[in-house]
């Protein structure tokens, strides 16, 4: 008698979930496919969560302790993490962990531009009601001059960088902050090798220099 061959066991893909693979989901997301934008959000907005709060938490701490006191991630994460969400042509890696790392830097910041905005908001309410800090203490006055230009360089700094497509704002940004490798960078945003991320940097760095000298 013939003996019955039984078809190979086929094990289902480790990124594989009720909604399909982390792959097929990013590309219905990026359709603007609803239901794959919320797997997306189930999946990846605890880590992102965890990993932008423990960096935004450090950097309130050294930088900004008047604000860490007022400032808490988990008011903030969650709104700015679903924009980033509807806007994912910045991405050019394929795994899952390049994915979190990408998000993670995005929102981070996104963030501290907010932050940045407030800062500024800040020192401007002070100057109008005679430079009273937190404390009631009347704070030190700056060399008008020198304020003026580390903020005027501040703002074309910002406004040439927000000229530059998304992927090159996100390189110059993540290594002029130090908050992520070549390596990493070229994965999250799909670049073929660690040394293309680097030449990409340079070149986006150089665009950067053109920019700003003709401003």
């Amino acid at each position: 008698m013939k003996r019955l061959e039984l078809p190979p066991r086929v094990n289902p893909r480790p990124d594989a979930g009720d909604g399909g693979s982390f792959l097929d989901d990013l590309e219905a997301a990026r359709a603007g496919e609803m239901a794959a934008l919320e797997r997306l959000f189930r999946s990846f907005y605890p880590r992102v969560r965890r990993m932008v709060h423990h960096s935004l938490a450090t950097d309130l701490r050294t930088n900004r302790p008047w604000l860490s006191a007022r400032f808490s991630t988990g008011d903030v994460v969650q709104e700015v993490f679903r924009s980033v969400l509807s806007d994912l042509d910045g991405f050019g890696g394929r795994t899952e962990d390049a994915f979190t790392g990408y998000l993670s830097m995005v929102v981070r910041n996104r963030i501290l531009d907010a932050i940045r905005f407030h800062e500024a908001a800040r020192r401007d309410g002070r100057r109008a009601s005679g430079d009273v800090d937190d404390a009631g203490l009347a704070a030190p006055v700056d060399d008008p001059a020198e304020v003026m230009a580390s903020e005027e360089d501040l703002v074309r700094f910002h406004e040439a960088v927000n000229e530059l497509p998304e992927k090159e704002r996100l390189l110059l940004r993540a290594r002029l902050e130090q908050t992520a490798s070549f390596h990493e960078l070229a994965q999250r945003l799909g670049y073929g090798s660690t040394s293309a991320a680097r030449r990409a940097f340079y070149a986006a760095q150089a665009k950067l220099a053109v920019r700003l000298g003709r401003s």
